[in-house]
């Protein structure tokens, strides 16, 4: 079974990792894909549970930019680390390679490492040092998904990592029942708001996420797009990583050309706020403060129209 590699990075520590190295918070893993040129439209799809293998129920988060896909894998506070892959047309590129490995040499904080990482040999490889394995994997292997991957990782960390029955089967949900959910969620939010940004899957979003072939479809479980884990357990729960400013656009206005607005001051407690859908006060509240967002003041400030949809954007 390929071993899905985990990157160690240069911000954002939470903890120390088994060998002594820092392991990031998935801000900065999504943060450091973000800023590159090859990944400006990354977004976040729905991650499959794996059932087997080294990776055998540990949550995890997708990002994808166009055939571009990074996993960050356990806690998002103190990941187990992360990969970066290619799909499709750009398995025959070999910049698109490179560009992986830059990012994973760009975020590692200890030199020898970037310098093994440096060694390992394109089609595929797997080398360890002081506890923490790099690995390059190729698209023939079996639990690639056809997709060519760069790796690092810590066993120790992942087997910590694993989520129990009972916490899988909070922060997950079948193919099935998403789209039941978003069907059933039509027209019962007082704003546009983005599915994504309620804290669940639209049904279109599965489109993006891996498949498996030992589960019928609609069986298969994806992780929750916002979960943490508290007191040794993981919850469904927004971290800072999963608010934002309120974000929208006012388009075919007769009072301006078309644009974007973004909201960032909490109203009641007059700062710079990052914000999140709260699905049962059914409006937005401030991650920080904690104080509600007046859904009618979610609104074009030069003309006043509506918006027909409504996200969040990191800040």
């Amino acid at each position: 079974m390929r071993t899905i590699a985990f990157a160690l990075l240069l911000v954002g520590f939470a903890r120390q990792g088994d060998a002594g190295r820092p392991l990031p918070d998935r801000t900065r893993c999504r943060q450091a894909a973000a800023a590159k040129a090859w990944a400006r439209d990354l977004r976040q799809i729905p991650s499959t549970v794996i059932d087997k293998g080294v990776l055998r129920n540990v949550p995890y988060t997708s990002y994808r930019a166009g055939e571009y896909e990074l996993n960050v894998y356990g806690d998002p506070s103190a990941p187990a680390g992360f990969e970066i892959g290619i799909h499709k047309e750009l398995l025959k590129s070999a910049a698109a390679k490179k560009n992986c490995f830059d990012l994973v040499a760009g975020l590692l904080a200890d030199a020898a490492d970037r310098a093994l990482l440096a060694t390992l040999k394109q089609d595929a490889d797997k080398k360890i040092r002081a506890g923490i394995t790099f690995e390059v994997t190729p698209p023939t292997a079996e639990d690639a998904y056809g997709g060519w991957w760069v790796s690092v990782y810590s066993e120790p960390a992942l087997d910590r990592s694993r989520a129990s029955a009972t916490e899988l089967e909070k922060i997950t949900v079948t193919r099935q029942d998403v789209k039941r959910i978003d069907e059933g969620a039509k027209g019962g939010s007082p704003l546009p708001v983005d599915p994504l940004t309620q804290g669940r899957w639209a049904a279109d979003d599965l489109s993006g996420a891996r498949s498996r072939k030992d589960v019928p479809e609609e069986k298969q479980a994806v992780y929750a797009p916002a979960y943490s884990r508290k007191n040794g357990a993981y919850v469904p729960d927004r971290t800072e990583d999963d608010t934002g400013y309120i974000l929208f656009v006012c388009a075919n206005s007769d009072k301006h050309e078309d644009r974007e607005e973004i909201l960032k001051l909490c109203t009641t407690c007059k700062k710079d706020e990052t914000f999140f859908w709260d699905l049962e006060k059914k409006c937005f509240v401030g991650f920080q403060c904690g104080n509600p967002y007046d859904n009618a003041l979610v609104k074009c400030t030069l003309c006043g129209r509506v918006p027909k949809r409504v996200r969040t954007k990191h800040r």
